[in-house]
């Protein structure tokens, strides 16, 4: 049986920048955010309520987002710093491609020459 334990952690290393960009397209509940990561990853991936709300609970207790309860569903929103934090990360994200495609190449590199 296939062990996807680092899958899993990858993953959850980019859901708390996908939370980000997600309340800060629209104001969302939690499973309304469940069902858009679903969606913008084409169905290959909608986490668990058990890692999305403490990643949330993450977000909101260190200023990046904010709650409120609207209808008895908890509603998350973006701050300015969780914008602020969002504009880093995209000024930043072409060098980070950059730097895991030449790490991925070499890798794959060294996986065909030792074949």
């Amino acid at each position: 049986m296939h062990d996807d334990v680092l899958n899993n952690e990858m993953r959850k290393g980019f859901l708390k920048v996908m939370l980000l960009h997600i309340v800060q397209e629209r104001p969302s509940h939690g499973y309304e955010i469940i069902q858009e990561i679903g969606k913008k990853t084409h169905g290959g991936w909608a986490p668990s309520p058990g890692s999305v709300y403490p990643a949330l609970d993450f977000l909101e207790k260190r200023g990046y987002i904010q709650c409120e309860e609207v209808d008895r569903k908890k509603v998350y929103s973006i701050t300015e710093k969780g914008v602020g934090a969002l504009d880093q990360i995209h000024a930043r994200r072409q060098q980070w491609i950059q730097e895991l495609n030449a790490f991925f190449g070499d890798v794959l590199e060294e996986n065909h020459d030792g074949q």
